[in-house]
């Protein structure tokens, strides 16, 4: 059985720019929405006015599909059912969910004609979210970065979930910041890769330049996994960071900094990244960022209708980089 989650969510490329509450607003889910992808506004602690505003900002930019990110465990000034509500009222195509048993709210956004994922960190909230009725999953790996709801690799979570939700589409989180960690994702089954930290370090996203500058600094080993305090979040819960590399009162708070912060706090936090931080050497727009991942050169004419989804019988071609060969998705056995 061929995955149906591009024809669902109607994109061409199967890359899914992550929520990333804070950093990813309008112009950065436009961008990736308009460049073939589905790009996510992250909509956590935000208002439900601001949710509305944010999500017809997004319409002005882009007449593309794109989705909502809500975290039941991060609600606005006026609550969780507040931000859902406008959500259900305002029918984005897709509203992704993090955090929390999404039982009663999986079959209300859908009943509103939302296409509806959840992300889960173990094989065990995949199939609770899809016995609630999820069009899709998202396998989250230890890898990822910000918070992190599991404690298993992406290569072992992956197969998995894959088997305990089939025939659902899965989408691969963690670490996956360049064409080769897609190919990989998608050589594994997954129906498409979902990315959070290449796309901070991008022009239209909210991040701080600070911020944009220390990914571009760190390399592969510089994540750590924690459990401290992060801003919004109960305390405890289980994070990847990338540390300051001086002394700071602020490298005990774990978050994300976005434009406006003032420089001491983005130069002194220890901020949101996963492990594939040490791919990203640039501060590109999205659209860019977007071609490298689906694995187009550059000034071909290709991008991004040559990007094959649903590639049936054809098998991953090795390694594509630099060739200007469009990534094709191997047969998935396990759904057949």
């Amino acid at each position: 059985m061929t995955s149906t989650i591009e024809s669902l969510c109607d994109i061409q490329v199967p890359v899914y720019q992550a929520g990333m509450g804070g950093v990813g607003g309008p112009k950065l889910a436009a961008a990736v929405s308009n460049a073939g992808g589905l790009g996510h506004l992250g909509c956590i602690r935000r208002g439900a006015a601001q949710i509305r505003d944010w999500i017809r900002q997004t319409r002005d930019l882009t007449d593309r599909p794109f989705g909502v990110n809500l975290v039941p465990k991060g609600p606005g000034p006026d609550g969780f059912e507040a931000q859902l509500s406008a959500v259900l009222e305002e029918r984005p195509k897709v509203l992704s969910l993090f955090w929390g048993d999404f039982g009663t709210v999986i079959p209300r956004a859908k009943a509103a004609g939302i296409v509806t994922m959840a992300q889960i960190g173990s094989v065990a909230e995949a199939e609770r979210a899809a016995a609630a009725g999820a069009d899709a999953i998202i396998a989250q790996g230890f890898e990822a970065g910000g918070h992190v709801g599991g404690t298993v690799g992406l290569m072992a979570l992956l197969p998995a979930v894959l088997r305990a939700v089939a025939p659902l589409p899965v989408l691969a989180a963690g670490g996956i910041a360049d064409r080769d960690g897609v190919a990989a994702a998608l050589h594994l089954g997954a129906a498409g890769a979902w990315v959070g930290t290449r796309f901070v370090a991008t022009a239209e996203s909210l991040a701080h330049d600070i911020y944009k500058r220390r990914l571009v600094a760190a390399g592969a080993d510089d994540t750590v996994h924690g459990h401290g305090y992060s801003y919004g979040w109960p305390l405890g819960s289980a994070y990847r960071v990338i540390p300051p590399r001086r002394r700071s009162p602020y490298r005990f708070i774990a978050g994300g900094a976005r434009r406006g912060d003032r420089d001491a706090y983005a130069e002194g936090l220890s901020l949101y990244a996963g492990q594939g931080v040490g791919l990203i050497d640039d501060v590109p727009p999205a659209a860019r960022v977007l071609a490298d991942l689906a694995g187009i050169d550059p000034g071909t004419d290709r991008y991004p209708d040559a990007l094959v989804v649903g590639g049936g019988d054809v098998q991953a071609q090795g390694d594509q980089r630099g060739s200007g060969q469009p990534l094709h998705r191997p047969a998935n056995p396990r759904s057949a």
